[in-house]
């Protein structure tokens, strides 16, 4: 259901909740030579269920007859993380089913699961990693048939950790890893990829909501994240040397420069600032002005890049 690694024709319309907000993103184009083209970025405050939030953007978007790709919110979903267990291709996901079946939060008939590509084994690895996403069916089914009234149809359920591995190749320099950080409303999200494999994912107990608007009281919050982060780091150097990441990446929020700067001095990689400008082409729509509201459409722009095809 996930759509792990599968390729489409269309120019699909890509919906994106998180708590109190919704996002819909578009690209012109499927293809491009220097950097995907936006005709649609928008962002709209709710305070609807998630589901009527993503009917709000469908609504405010005047598209008919378009393919959907939906985002996830963090709470709709877990990303769990496991060793492969040494089978055929073909029995993969019955096995998988069975390995994690003790951590998921519904019984196992209850769930859709996929897999995300394993990891390339390394010295020190005994088995492939990998990902494991699984959501419960009720709300597969909700998504997918909720678009009806449209004519639209739900093509692409996904999840912001593969998101973010997306936007982190238009940022990867060739054979080295990439890390990017992002703290949206839906939380705080480090992910570490290279050549379009996700090698580690982590969340933190952080987001835009949660952020403390007195500068002493989100210095400290800040302090804390970036001595997670020093931890993370470290795991991520150790345990998937072959990674060799390049840079740590920081998404765009409020106060993106007060942490870059913390983070600048703490981290021994260095960091810079993710400026969406430069990646896409936005001469046929503007990225919204304020940095919370290009936070809110971050993982939908991952999302909507999951199938572009780079060309020399």
């Amino acid at each position: 259901m996930f759509g792990f690694g599968r390729k489409t024709e269309q120019t699909p319309l890509v919906l994106a909740s998180s708590p109190g907000y919704v996002a819909a993103v578009q690209l012109a184009s499927r293809r491009y030579r220097e950097r995907p083209a936006l005709c649609l970025a928008q962002v709209s405050a709710s305070t609807a269920k998630a589901g009527g939030r993503l009917d709000l953007a469908i609504r405010q978007s005047r598209l008919r007859h378009v393919v959907v790709w939906v985002l996830l919110e963090s709470s709709e979903y877990q990303f769990l993380q496991t060793e492969f267990p040494m089978v055929p291709p073909e029995e993969l996901k019955t096995a998988i089913r069975w390995q994690v079946k003790d951590m998921l939060r519904l019984p196992m008939d209850k769930v859709t699961l996929d897999v995300a590509p394993p990891i390339e084994q390394t010295h020190g690895m005994r088995r492939p990693q990998g990902y494991v996403v699984a959501a419960a069916n009720d709300l597969i089914l909700e998504r997918m048939q909720q678009f009806r009234a449209y004519n639209a149809s739900v093509e692409v359920i996904d999840v912001p950790e593969m998101a973010q591995r997306n936007l982190a190749d238009l940022l990867e320099v060739p054979d080295r890893g990439t890390l990017v950080l992002s703290i949206t409303h839906n939380g705080c999200l480090l992910t570490a990829s290279r050549d379009g494999a996700l090698y580690f994912s982590r969340s933190f107990d952080l987001s835009l909501a949660s952020l403390a608007s007195q500068d002493a009281m989100r210095r400290d919050q800040f302090d804390r994240l970036v001595l997670e982060l020093q931890r993370s780091v470290d795991v991520v150097e150790h345990q998937f040397s072959a990674l060799s990441a390049s840079c740590l990446w920081l998404a765009p929020f409020a106060y993106a420069d007060e942490l870059l700067s913390l983070l600048i001095e703490n981290l021994y990689i260095p960091v810079k600032p993710i400026v969406l400008e430069t990646l896409f082409d936005c001469s046929l729509c503007p990225l919204p002005a304020h940095a919370d509201h290009q936070a809110s459409i971050f993982h939908a722009l991952g999302l909507a890049l999951r199938d572009v095809e780079r060309e020399s």
